[in-house]
C-alpha cells in the first residue's frame, strides 16, 4: 500500500531519473526500500503459491496414498479375514470331526461293552443249557436203551464174601511168584525186589495194541521171573495212590479202563489175552464210548486208585459214577443210568452218567476218589476233559 501511495504521489518517479523532479535522498530511499520490499512481497507471494500448489500436490498424493493404502489395508483385511474364517471353518470341521469320532467310538465301547457282557452271559449260561439239554434231553434216550453184553457165556467173576471188606487195595502188595508166572509192572510202581530172578524190559503191555499201550502208560515195562521170590508194588509218587489185585480165572473176562492198570501177574506160557469190542449204538454215541478192551485170564491184574479200590457184586442192579469206574465183568449187562440229581452234574460234582450193572453174577470195580486234582464247575475241565472224552471213546 505504500509503494502505491508513493507511486501515486510521484507518478514519474520510477519512469525518470529522480534528480530531475529533485526528490529528496530519503524519499529516494524510501521508494527504493518499498519497491524492494514489493518484490520481496511477490516474490514472497509467488513462493507461497508454489508452496499451496505443492502442498496441494502433496494433499492429493497423500489423500490417494491413504486411499490406496486404505484400499490395501481392506484387501489384506478381507484376505486375512478370509484366512481366518477358513481357519476357523477348518478348525469347526475338525472339532465336528473329533466329535463324530468321539461318538463313533462311544457307540462302538458301548456295542463292544454289551457284546462282551452278552459273551459272559452266553459262556456263563451256555454250558448250563448244554447240560441240561444233555441231562434232560439226551441222557433219557440212552438209559432207554437195551443193556449192552459184552462177552454173555464168559466166567463170571465172584465177589469176596459179603461179610468181608469190599475194599481190595492197600498201599503197598507182596507179590509173590509161582513157578511158570512172571510179573509185567511199570517200573514206577516196583518197589523192592529179590536180587535173584531174571529181569528184563518189555516195551509194550500188547504189540497188538501199540496205541493203547501207550495211551494207558503200560510202556517200557519191568518184566520179572523168578519162582518163589516177593516183589512189593506200590506208587512211589503219588501219596493218594493205592494198588489193588483183581484175581482173574481161566475163561473169565474182565472190560478195564488200561488207564488204572499198572501191572499183570500171568503164566509164562499163557499170557493174558487183550481183546476189544466195538458199540456204535445210539448208547454208544450219546456217551461217547466206542471200545471196551477185555482181559481174559487166567492171572491177576494190578490196578491203581485214589485213595483206594472197591470191589462189589453187581447183585440184581448197582451203579457207580461213570469216572469213578475201572472195569467189570464182561458178562454183566451194561448200560449208562442219569446221574441222580440234575445240579451234582451241572456244578461237576458228578458225571453226567453213572454205569449201571445188572445180570449177575458178576463184579464192578471202581475207584473212590476219581475227581481227585481234578477242576470241576459249570465251565468242565478244558482240555483235560477233552483228552477225558477221547480216552473214553477208545475204552482206555
Amino acid at each position: 500500500r505504500d509503494a502505491d501511495a508513493y507511486a501515486a504521489a510521484h507518478p514519474f518517479a520510477a519512469i525518470f531519473p529522480y534528480e530531475q523532479f529533485n526528490i529528496p535522498v530519503a524519499a529516494r530511499q524510501r521508494y527504493l526500500e518499498l519497491q524492494s520490499f514489493k518484490r520481496s512481497a511477490g516474490n514472497a507471494v509467488i513462493e507461497a503459491n508454489d508452496a499451496r500448489k505443492a502442498a496441494e500436490k502433496t494433499y492429493k498424493a497423500v489423500s490417494a496414498a491413504r486411499t490406496a493404502t486404505a484400499r490395501q489395508l481392506e484387501r489384506v483385511d478381507s484376505e486375512a479375514f478370509h484366512a481366518l474364517d477358513a481357519v476357523i471353518a477348518a478348525k469347526r470341521e475338525s472339532a465336528a470331526g473329533v466329535k463324530a469320532s468321539l461318538r463313533e467310538v462311544r457307540h462302538r465301547i458301548g456295542t463292544l461293552v454289551w457284546t462282551a457282557v452278552w459273551v459272559v452271559v452266553l459262556l456263563t449260561v451256555m454250558p448250563l443249557v448244554l447240560k441240561a439239554f444233555w441231562y434232560f434231553v439226551m441222557a433219557p434216550l440212552a438209559v432207554r436203551r437195551p443193556p449192552i453184553r459184552l462177552a454173555p457165556s464168559s466166567q463170571p467173576l465172584l465177589a469176596p464174601p459179603q461179610s468181608a471188606d469190599s475194599r481190595i487195595s492197600s498201599v503197598s502188595h507182596d507179590i509173590e511168584l509161582a513157578a511158570g508166572e512172571e510179573l509185567l509192572v511199570h517200573p514206577e510202581f516196583l518197589q523192592s525186589l529179590a536180587h535173584t530172578g531174571d529181569k528184563q524190559t518189555k516195551w509194550l503191555l500188547d504189540s497188538r495194541y501199540p496205541v493203547s499201550s501207550v495211551a494207558s502208560g503200560m510202556v517200557v515195562l519191568t518184566r520179572i521171573r523168578g519162582a518163589g521170590q516177593t516183589y512189593t508194588v506200590s506208587s512211589r509218587r503219588d501219596p493218594l495212590a493205592e494198588v489193588g489185585i483183581i484175581d482173574l480165572p481161566d475163561d473169565a473176562q474182565l472190560v478195564l479202563h488200561p488207564r488204572h492198570l499198572v501191572g499183570v501177574v500171568q503164566r509164562i506160557d499163557q499170557p493174558v489175552r487183550i481183546t476189544s469190542r466195538w458199540s456204535f449204538g445210539l448208547t454208544a454215541w450219546i456217551t461217547l464210548q466206542f471200545r471196551y478192551l477185555l482181559f481174559h485170564g487166567p492171572g491177576q491184574l494190578i490196578v491203581a486208585g485214589c485213595r483206594g479200590i472197591r470191589q462189589e457184586s453187581a447183585g440184581s442192579g448197582r451203579s457207580v459214577d461213570q469216572t469213578a469206574t475201572i472195569g467189570f465183568s464182561a458178562n454183566l449187562d451194561y448200560v449208562p443210568r442219569r446221574s441222580a440229581t440234575f445240579g451234582a452234574y451241572a456244578l461237576g460234582i458228578n458225571g453226567l452218567f453213572d454205569d449201571g450193572f445188572t445180570g449177575g453174577p458178576g463184579i464192578y470195580v471202581y475207584e473212590e476218589m476219581p475227581y481227585y486234582g481234578k477242576r470241576s464247575g459249570l465251565t468242565g475241565r478244558g482240555l483235560e476233559g477233552v483228552s477225558d472224552l477221547v480216552f473214553r471213546a477208545f475204552g482206555l
